[in-house]
């Protein structure tokens, strides 16, 4: 096999995470966690080969870790950024094996929830509301989509890896005409988590609005959501980047501060002062059944964190 060199494969890596989507500060933190890996080799004169990159020269570069930073997350993510950027060189048949697959680091720790506050929460409801209310074409179908987004996240806990990969016939429709979106993880069981009732009516005219909008673009796609300028739609589906920018904006405007994250873990709070079964929470989240709640278990008892559902409306 011939030598694979260092710089051009992480370049096209990179490269290659953009082109799927990625965030910003994913992209941005793969930079930095391989750049990392780079001056390893050169502290220890190494040549920037990787198919000649040994095993114990990864349990090496773990020590190189361990001794540079006192965060053991901080040595877990460089460690992983290595592991993937293998992985996709296996992928593409330009290593044999992954010798970071072995390394071990030391358990994550989690850092502790940063929930959205729920009159900030209010607040970007009541506007998606009047955007719907106030706007025609493409603006309005704009305004539905992302109020389409706010209850995946709010109303049903979905990651942003969910809700990017969604397709319109993962909207189901269960006992007593409630909704409920089928979530299909690669690694577990499909589960399902239900809406508001008054989803329903969201949903329809999401529905319908978005097909009068494809009509009018002649584009034609199975997602559930997309990607769209001021005068057309793009593609179907909204790239993980596409939606840390809706927030972004939206936060601006509003002058609040809600993420993706802040607002689903939201959602994990409200879960658990309703006493929802902690074990379908777990679920729901994708952590295993030993994760502790404990976290948000304490957030869930503060007056300044108590959370109500959000009904769909459209009347005054």
């Amino acid at each position: 096999m011939k030598n694979i060199e260092l710089p051009k494969e992480q370049s096209d890596f990179i490269k290659n995470l953009e082109h799927k989507g990625k965030s910003f500060n994913t992209i941005k933190n793969y930079k930095t966690d391989l750049n990392c890996f780079n001056k390893y080799l050169e502290s220890k004169k190494m040549p920037l080969i990787l198919n000649e990159f040994t095993h114990s020269q990864a349990k090496d570069y773990s020590r190189f870790l361990i001794n540079k930073y006192n965060s053991s997350n901080s040595i877990r993510r460089r460690v992983q950024a290595l592991r993937i950027f293998f992985d996709y060189l296996i992928e593409n048949n330009m290593v044999q094996r992954n010798p970071i697959k072995d390394v071990v680091v030391a358990p994550k720790v989690m850092s502790a929830p940063t929930p959205a506050k729920f009159n900030e929460i209010l607040k970007l409801n009541e506007h998606l509301i009047n955007g719907i209310k106030n706007s025609n074409g493409l603006e309005r179908l704009q305004f539905l989509r992302n109020s389409v987004i706010f209850h995946l996240i709010y109303s049903t806990g979905l990651k942003v890896s969910d809700v990017t990969n969604l397709m319109e016939n993962h909207i189901l429709k269960g006992s007593e005409d409630i909704l409920r979106v089928l979530v299909s993880p690669p690694k577990r069981d499909p589960y399902s988590v239900k809406f508001p009732k008054s989803f329903g009516e969201l949903f329809e005219l999401y529905k319908v609005e978005l097909g009068k909008q494809k009509n009018k673009d002649n584009i034609d796609f199975d997602n559930l959501l997309f990607n769209s300028n001021p005068y057309s739609i793009l593609s179907g589906n909204i790239s993980p980047r596409g939606l840390e920018i809706l927030f972004k904006d939206l936060s601006k405007k509003l002058g609040i501060t809600i993420t993706a994250k802040s607002l689903r873990q939201a959602c994990i709070i409200k879960w658990i002062q309703q006493d929802v079964a902690k074990t379908s929470i777990k679920e729901w989240m994708g952590v295993q059944p030993a994760y502790s709640l404990k976290p948000y278990i304490e957030i869930s008892m503060l007056d300044e964190y108590k959370y109500l559902p959000i009904e769909f409306s459209l009347d005054d």
